[in-house]
């Protein structure tokens, strides 16, 4: 009878001890958090292409918080000499993400061959203390 029970306190015992083993995970899923910032976002290129639209690719050089993963939301516009020459446009990239868009400017707005002075301006353009200000 004693090995009877010594076996069955065995058995209860290495039971017990796997069953530590093979508690189930606690996984936590990572939360998405959406930044309206322009904050670390960096034009790492724009190109010109043939049909006088430009491709402008951004790199969002953030971090993600722990237990996050951010998405920044932006806007951004073409200028020429200081002046708005597109629409606005909004962009959401990830953390450590790049993201390209192909654009356009407006007609007649930029001279022809002047192109290369086109640039990317992040945010919306200041507003005018005199709307008589606006050529």
């Amino acid at each position: 009878m004693r090995k009877l029970l010594i076996a069955f306190l065995l058995l209860v015992g290495t039971s017990a001890a796997n069953a530590q083993a093979y508690r189930p995970l606690n996984i936590q899923r990572s939360e998405n958090v959406t930044v309206n910032s322009k904050e670390g976002i960096v034009v790492q290129a724009t190109t010109i292409n043939d049909d006088k639209s430009f491709t402008v690719t951004f790199m969002n050089s953030n971090y993600n918080n722990d237990g996050e993963r951010n998405t920044d939301i932006f806007e951004w516009y073409l200028s020429y000499k200081g002046k708005r020459v597109s629409d606005y446009y909004t962009e959401a990239i990830r953390c450590r993400q790049t993201g390209s868009r192909t654009v356009y400017y407006w007609p007649n707005t930029v001279p022809a061959g002047h192109e290369k002075y086109v640039s990317v301006q992040l945010g919306r353009e200041p507003r005018k203390k005199d709307r008589r200000d606006d050529d």
